[in-house]
Formats: structure tokens, C-alpha cells, sequence
């Protein structure tokens, strides 16, 4: 007499069931690199990027870099990215040195040391003199431009040294609440903020100066 086959109970792994587990990990995997890489997680955002800018509040800092008596332009696109599709709340549309800081989320306080972080994961170096140097700032620091013996890094609100460096807070430092030369400006996308067609330059209102220079200076 023939012995019947115990069964296992496992079923054969037919070509329909190998496709559909096939279409189950790609998905999952797809799923990954979107929450890694997609519109809300831009790695080295400090923020979830949005489809376009925030309304509910819009102020604009307007920062200027010297190093060794050299203005450094920051540039324009810092937290603007894929198109123009993913926006950082913090970012810039020109070289002029005014940040937008732009967002839906009022409660959040935004730092000098978020837009550095910013500016590090859109372009990753800058450009002084030819020589591609680290987008750095500290105390200490100031785009690879290192504090020593014969060097500091001084950072001047309004014209008043500031030791905050990275920690100050830029929502209250918006360049037209503090205009003096005329009525209050209102920075456009791109240029020098102007009001009635009157331009109001660098140092008429609210300014952030990070400077490198000698012990000595």
C-alpha cells in the first residue's frame, strides 16, 4: 500500500502571489524615499519645507558678512530647492543680504544659526576669493574663517556687539520696523526694500553684522 504524502499546508508560491510581493516592497520602499527626500523632509532642513511661502508672519533680517574688510554676499535660493517647489520658512531670493523669514507657524522663533543650517544643506560651500570654504557660524567661527591669536569673530546687532552669535532671534529684527530715514519699508521679493519709491540701503534699519577681523581692529 502506497503511503499518502503528509502535506504541509504551505502553498506554491505561484507567479501572481512573486508579483504582488514584488509590488508590496516597492511600494515600501518607495514609501522610504519619499519621507526621506520628499517636499516635507529635505535632509539638513531644520524645517519641514513648504509648496509655497508662509503668510502669517514676514519679516526680513538683513545680515552682512565681511571678512578681513571683504563683504561676503550671501547668496540668493538659501532654503529654496526642487524647482522652487520646497521652500524653508527661512530663505533668500537675491544677494542682497535681506532674509525672508516667512511662515504659517507664528509661535515659532526663528534662529541666525537655523538660517546657517539652511544655507549648509542648499549649497554645502561658498565661494570667497576662488577657495570653497565650510558655511559655518559660531563664536568662533565664521565660514571656516577660525577665532586665534591675531583673529575674532564679532557680531554686531544694529551697530552693538552681541555675544548670542548663533542663538539670536531673528523675528524681532525686521529691517523696516526699525527704518529711520522716512516712512516704514516693505522688502520685495528681490532688490533693496523700498517704500513710495524710495530705497531704503543697508543701515537704515534693523542690521546683522558678522565680521572677521584682527584682535587689534
Amino acid at each position: 500500500m502506497r503511503r499518502r504524502r503528509a502535506r504541509s499546508g504551505k502553498k506554491p508560491l505561484t507567479l501572481g502571489r512573486a508579483l504582488l510581493i514584488v509590488i508590496i516592497a516597492t511600494g515600501v520602499g518607495l514609501a522610504y524615499l519619499v519621507s526621506l527626500y520628499g517636499s516635507s523632509n529635505v535632509p539638513g532642513f531644520p524645517f519641514p519645507c513648504a509648496g509655497s511661502e508662509g503668510t502669517a508672519i514676514h519679516f526680513h533680517p538683513y545680515l552682512q558678512i565681511v571678512i578681513n574688510g571683504q563683504n561676503v554676499a550671501v547668496p540668493a535660493g538659501v532654503g529654496i530647492v526642487k524647482s522652487g517647489t520646497c521652500f524653508e520658512p527661512v530663505h533668500t531670493h537675491d544677494e542682497s543680504g535681506v532674509i525672508h523669514v516667512e511662515s504659517p507657524n507664528t509661535s515659532t522663533q526663528y534662529t541666525l544659526s537655523e538660517f546657517f543650517q539652511i544655507w549648509n544643506a542648499t549649497y554645502h560651500a561658498v565661494t570667497i576669493n576662488g577657495v570653497n570654504h565650510p558655511i559655518i557660524f559660531n563664536s568662533n567661527d565664521i565660514l571656516g574663517f577660525g577665532a586665534d591669536a591675531n583673529h575674532k569673530v564679532v557680531m554686531l546687532v544694529d551697530g552693538v556687539p552681541s555675544s548670542a552669535y548663533g542663538s539670536l532671534v531673528l523675528n524681532s529684527l525686521d529691517y523696516c520696523s526699525a527704518s529711520t530715514t522716512g516712512p516704514p519699508c516693505s522688502p520685495t521679493a528681490v532688490g533693496t526694500p523700498y517704500y513710495g519709491g524710495q530705497e531704503y540701503p543697508f543701515g537704515t534699519g534693523h542690521t546683522i553684522v558678522i565680521e572677521y577681523t584682527t584682535s587689534s581692529g
